[in-house]
């Protein structure tokens, strides 16, 4: 399946471009003319991932038409969207047409010349992510003990993962900071507990008990009190009456006679040590009720602390298997679109070579090979910035690319040394093809 006829109008940098390709199509023009916009025109009719940022400044609309060998696919981009038709020779329309172009597409995210300008870390990133991986809610859960909702399942596997990964990751900080709280909460109130302090010789009935005696013998010592001064009013009239002895005789011995009575009466009562000393046994109890209060909330957070520690250790666990151990059986079940690739860590080898210590026509070649494996049906592969390539090595890829049966459209600056070589050169100059 490959381009026949390509027709751009007002896209990105374009504004007219109307091309027959060849196999191999080298789009030449200065920095910023539009030759990269003919690779983003036809990446954008097949996929749809545009918007109307897209449409060239100063136009309404923005039109890309494909010709295959059998079918013809065009794109209009407005304000409002992207509308996709996709009809054959015939003029018959097909019906769900994104859904068809979805299911023949190879790969446009696989550019061997930006993959091999990555470091070896990102490289790895940029192959996998090229790579259909998928991952479903019931194998994730294999990781991570439940079944994980709010997640987009359709989208690239290490994507899902990573959505795994930030939620528990999230979910962790939250529980260690609760467990750090708990941990200070439970020091401060340990602080207010005395060394040694036994909160079970502190009890509410102690303090009852204690309490009721002192005020009985509270009221005990009043009433003592109040006799104390009835025995002194008795006194004062044995005085006044002692003037009157002869005449009240007979009443003064009523009264000596009461008096004797009343100072045989006995109390029993604490003495003002005793109570004092009650007292103060009362107050150190009712005081120390709130250390037996702080003893108790001491345990509840202590056994709080262990569930949030708990938590934790459990979040920490998936986190670290969402971060390695997951993406780590991903890549191994993945059908490497290489055979003898294989992926060490950060480290993409070939037949147990680092790709760093490949010549630069073998990565080359093997960049080659990985994106004709991607595209497997679908024949149309984009290189922006080919120029990055010495003179050389533009010769070794040239040389590459001349049996198989793909069609390239790649951008270069300069196209003489293209044309040299017998290949066809479009020069792209103010937007549109310059005329030669």
């Amino acid at each position: 399946m490959k381009i026949v006829k390509l027709t751009i109008h007002n896209f990105l940098r374009l504004k007219d471009i109307e091309m027959n390709p060849s196999k191999t199509n080298v789009i030449v023009g200065k920095n910023k003319q539009g030759k990269t916009s003919i690779l983003k025109a036809i990446r954008a009719a097949f996929t749809g991932d545009v918007d109307s940022t897209s449409i060239r400044i100063g136009e309404g609309k923005a039109e890309i038409t494909v010709e295959l060998d059998a079918l013809s696919i065009k794109r209009t981009i407005t304000e409002k969207g992207n509308y996709l038709d996709i009809s054959n020779k015939e003029g018959m329309k097909m019906p769900a047409p994104q859904k068809y172009l979805d299911g023949i597409l190879g790969t446009f995210s696989f550019n061997p010349i930006e993959f091999f300008e990555n470091k070896s870390a990102d490289r790895k990133k940029y192959l996998l992510n090229a790579i259909k991986i998928t991952i479903t809610q019931d194998e994730l859960a294999v990781y991570t003990g439940e079944k994980l909702g709010g997640l987009n399942y359709e989208a690239h596997a290490l994507e899902v993962v990573e959505q795994a990964r930030k939620f528990y990751y999230d979910k962790r900080t939250i529980a260690n900071a609760e467990a750090t709280k708990k941990e200070k909460s439970l020091q401060d109130l340990n602080s207010k507990i005395p060394e040694g302090f036994d909160p079970k010789a502190v009890s509410e009935d102690a303090i009852t008990k204690l309490r009721g005696a002192i005020q009985t013998d509270k009221l005990t010592k009043q009433k003592h009190e109040d006799h104390l001064k009835h025995i002194a009013t008795l006194q004062k009239q044995e005085k006044e009456t002692q003037d009157e002895m002869t005449r009240l005789q007979e009443k003064l011995k009523g009264i000596q006679t009461e008096i004797v009575a009343n100072f045989g009466f006995k109390f029993d009562y604490s003495d003002d040590m005793t109570l004092a000393a009650a007292e103060e046994s009362l107050t150190k109890l009712e005081g120390q009720r709130d250390i037996v209060f702080t003893v108790k909330r001491a345990e509840e957070v202590r056994g709080e602390l262990g569930t949030a520690i708990e938590e934790a250790g459990k979040l920490d666990v998936i986190v670290k298997k969402l971060t390695k151990e997951v993406p780590e059986d991903l890549i191994k079940k993945a059908k490497l679109p290489v055979e003898g690739l294989t992926i060490d860590g950060d480290d993409i080898k070939i037949n147990g070579v680092s790709l760093d210590n490949l010549s630069s026509s073998e990565q080359l070649k093997f960049g080659l090979q990985v994106v004709r494996t991607l595209n497997g049906d679908f024949k149309v592969i984009n290189i922006d910035g080919i120029e990055t390539l010495d003179a050389e090595t533009f010769q070794a890829f040239l040389k590459e690319i001349e049996s198989d049966d793909f069609q390239y459209f790649v951008t270069r600056v300069d196209g003489e040394a293209v044309s040299k070589n017998g290949h066809s050169v479009v020069e792209i100059e103010n937007g549109e093809i310059k005329k030669q």
